[in-house]
Parts: C-alpha cells; structure tokens; sequence
C-alpha cells in the first residue's frame, strides 16, 4: 500500500531536481561564455542598480527584484542571470506543485513541461527575458493560489488569491486578462460557482488594490513616461484614416498560431505515432478544464480589446499568460494517461529540447557578429580615456546598459522619456552606431530637450569596436559629446 506513494514521491523529487539541474545549466553556461548582456538584460543595468518606485511603462516587480541580486552579488552576469533563471525555475516548480493535487505526478509533469514549449518563455525569456519572466511566474502562482481556493475555500484562500493577483499585476499589465479569464471560466462551472459567489471575493480585490495601487499611482504620476510604448499598439497597422484593429486581429491569430506550433507538433505526433491506445488515455481532469476554458476566454477578451482599443499590432509574447493557462491542460490531457511507450517519449522530446536550447545559447554567443560578442568593454576603455570627467551616458540602452557594466561609477539616462534636458545642464555623451547618427536630435529630445536643431557638440570621435569571434567588419560607433554648461 505503501510502494505507489513512495514512488510517486520519488519521482517528483526527480522531477524538481531535473528542473533545478537545467536552470543551473544555464547560469554555468552563461557565466562560463560571458559576453556582452542582451537589450532587455542591459535595460535591466540601466533601471535597476537603485532603488525606485516606478520605472517608465512597466510595473516594477521584476526591477525591484533584480535590484536585490544586484545588491547581493553585485551588477555582473550573476547577479543577472542568477535572479533570471531561479524565477524560470520557480515559474515551472509552481506549476507542477499546483497542478499535482488536481491529475497527479505524471499529468503533473506534463503540465508544467508544457510551459517549454512556449517558445517566448523557453527561449526569449531564457536569452534576453526581464518583466515577461515576472510575469510567467506571477501567472502560474495566480493559478496555483486560484486551484488551492476552489479546493479550500476559506478566508486565506482568498487573501493568497488577492496577493497573488496584486503581485501579477505588478509584473506586466497584460497581466490583468488573467483574474477575469480564470473567475469567468469558474462561473462557467456549476462545481466552481459557490466559491466565487462567496463574499470574501472581494477581500481578494482588495489586496490586490493595496498591492498594485500605489506603484501604479507613482507610475501614472509621470504619464509622458507611463505611456511611452503606446506607439507598439500601432505598428505595422494602416494610416491614421483606417480601421487598425483589422490588422490587429490578424497579428493576434498569427501569433496565437505560430507560438503553439510546437506543443500541436507534440500533440499529434503523440496521437499519431501512439495509436489508438493513446488516443483512449486522454482524459482531462475538472480543474484542467477550467484552465482550458479560461484561456479561451482570455482570447475572447483579447480579441474585443484589440477591436474596442483599435489596436492594430499584437506581439506573441503579449499573449504568454493565455498559453501558460491553455497548454498545460492541453498537455494534461494527451500524456497523463498516455501509453508508457508515448510518456518516455514525450519525456525523451523534451530533455532533447533542453539540451538543444542550451547548444543555441552557447551558438549564439560564441560565433557570429551578434549583439552578445559585440566587445563593448573595449569601447568603454576608450570612453573612459577619452572622458575622464564622467558625463551621463546617452543611447540605446543595449550600449548604455552594456557600458555601465564597465563604467560602473557612470549614470545614463533611463530608456524612457524625460524632462530632464528641458532645461539643459552639465555634459552629456551620446553614444550610438554609425547608424544611429541621424537619430541623436531624437535622444536629446526624449530626454526633454527643447530645440528643434542639434547643439554644436564638443567632440565626436568615431570608434570601431571588434567582436569576440569575428575578424571581419567591426561594428562603427560614434560618440557625440555636448557642454550644456555648469550642472
């Protein structure tokens, strides 16, 4: 009587320590290759060496979070990489936890696998990923906190369910389709109704006001910077005289579609090579269909926000919360109960695409004149010599960033509008590639500066910065020094 649980036990420490083995993978990985940090990581440099309450158009969850590692181990790879792939394996170890109680240790597995399959989570986030990570995380955990209130209905229930809800809603704003799909899909469900026409439910709002109110109200409080990427809602859409959410539509089934290619590969290829006997194991638990039906919902809301909104242009991993909450049913269902023959495969797949992210990782950063070998430390040797004084970094943030990992005694100005150069003081340095010269007005701009013509610089010196294992044509930079006088 005793055997079954042991091992089931057994295998879900198995389980947890494959995970944990394959996150740390990464973090060796990285630290071992070096290399300079991608645009969302060098962001990360730019906003999160200090403390702050808001941080231009993202919540600020995951900045405070990685301002932690940073003061822990210092602003380096590791303390970079360190926060990234512990959150991933808290997003995965969350998931399995959670969905365990509701089909067991296998479909549980298959669960939380599912989220690999995600190509924005398993492969964007892991290479150059900051709030999305949050936000994975934060979802998971909503649902986990979600699936333990409906098994447990009870005061803490919904409190957890409130913080959890407060937290996401800190990590990204698309986070907010998450409460609605999941309490609209337990309405749907006669067993689940009870639980949330309860009166507690709104103790769950109110944490989730008290969590996320005052980070919003300091981030709507700058609004030139809250606002900032509103542009991405429109790009790739028609003139100002058209319709855009037309093309937003058709942005939203596109990615919808190409993000689950890979879990539909492994559906049919399970059903197809499994036979029949695979197709009689599918079996979906209640709470997995609550899942399911949550993340259509959560389409269904997407799709009237893009037509309400005129949103012409939607990105795939936008949508990550409505994957996290679709595909591990999906997955539940098909190798829960699937043929010892289809599970080991499935099992196999997966540890194959592990092993094959990590050979990508090492690819990308060890040939080629990528943005991860592009040898920013000698460029900041040179600034440093040719800039003893220390003048606030101005640029892309994938150069400021990526800098300020030399130059750690050296500030920039944030990746996001200001009114800091409204009325100019003190030197400011512009760095830039050959390409980005045309777009220098443009920065100071941003940054609040009030002429419609560019100041005469001080110096501009033109620097060409090799990468780690190319010999061929180094990348053009251009620094731009401006005097705007005393500070």
């Amino acid at each position: 009587m005793t055997a079954a649980p042991a091992t089931d036990t057994r295998t879900a420490t198995l389980f947890l320590l494959a995970l944990a083995a394959y996150f740390a993978a990464q973090v060796g990985l990285r630290l071992w290759l070096g290399g300079s940090f991608e645009g969302d990581e060098a962001e990360m440099v730019v906003l999160s060496r200090d403390w702050h309450f808001a941080y231009g158009s993202q919540p600020p969850l995951y900045n405070w979070y990685q301002t932690v590692f940073f003061d822990l181990f210092g602003v380096n790879t590791l303390g970079l990489v360190l926060a990234k792939n512990l959150l991933l394996f808290g997003t995965y170890a969350t998931a399995f936890l959670a969905l365990r109680p509701v089909g067991g240790t296998r479909a549980a597995m298959a669960g939380a696998l599912a989220l690999g399959l995600i190509p924005n989570l398993a492969w964007w986030s892991q290479r150059t990923g900051s709030h999305s990570i949050a936000l994975a995380f934060t979802t998971v955990l909503t649902v986990a906190t979600f699936l333990w209130l409906l098994r447990r209905p009870g005061t803490r229930g919904f409190l957890l369910f409130g913080l959890a809800v407060g937290l996401g809603g800190l990590a990204k704003p698309n986070f907010w389709i998450v409460p609605p799909a999941l309490i609209l899909a337990g309405f749907s469900m006669a067993a689940v109704r009870p639980v949330l026409r309860d009166r507690r439910l709104w103790l769950t709002a109110a944490v989730a006001l008290a969590v996320a109110s005052l980070p919003y109200a300091a981030m709507l409080a700058d609004p030139l910077a809250a606002f900032s990427d509103l542009w991405e809602f429109r790009a790739g859409a028609g003139g100002p005289e058209q319709a855009m959410w037309p093309a937003g539509l058709g942005y939203l089934g596109r990615s919808v579609l190409i993000e689950s290619i890979p879990a539909l590969l492994a559906v049919g290829l399970a059903l197809g090579l499994g036979g029949t006997a695979a197709r009689r194991s599918l079996k979906t638990p209640p709470e997995a269909q609550l899942l399911a039906r949550a993340a259509l919902i959560g389409l269904a809301l997407t799709a009237i926000g893009v037509v309400a909104t005129d949103t012409g242009f939607v990105r795939s991993r936008w949508l990550m919360p409505l994957f996290i909450l679709g595909l591990p049913p999906l997955m539940m269902t098909v190798f829960g109960n699937a043929p010892a023959r289809v599970w080991r495969n499935f099992l196999r797949a997966m540890a194959g695409l592990a092993l094959l992210i990590l050979a990508a990782i090492a690819d990308t950063r060890l040939r080629g004149a990528g943005s991860d070998s592009l040898r920013v430390d000698l460029l900041a040797g040179t600034i440093a010599e040719t800039m003893p004084d220390r003048p606030v970094l101005l640029g892309p943030h994938y150069y400021t960033g990526n800098l300020l990992l030399h130059l750690p005694d050296w500030e920039a100005f944030p990746p996001f509008p200001t009114r800091r150069l409204a009325e100019p003081r003190g030197r400011v340095l512009v760095v830039v590639d050959r390409k980005g010269v045309p777009g220098i007005l443009g920065l100071l701009q941003e940054q609040g500066y009030p002429e419609e013509t560019l100041p005469e610089p001080v110096l501009t010196r033109d620097i060409l910065v090799p990468y780690r294992f190319d010999d061929g044509t180094p990348r053009e930079m251009v620094v731009t020094l401006f005097d705007f006088g005393p500070a």
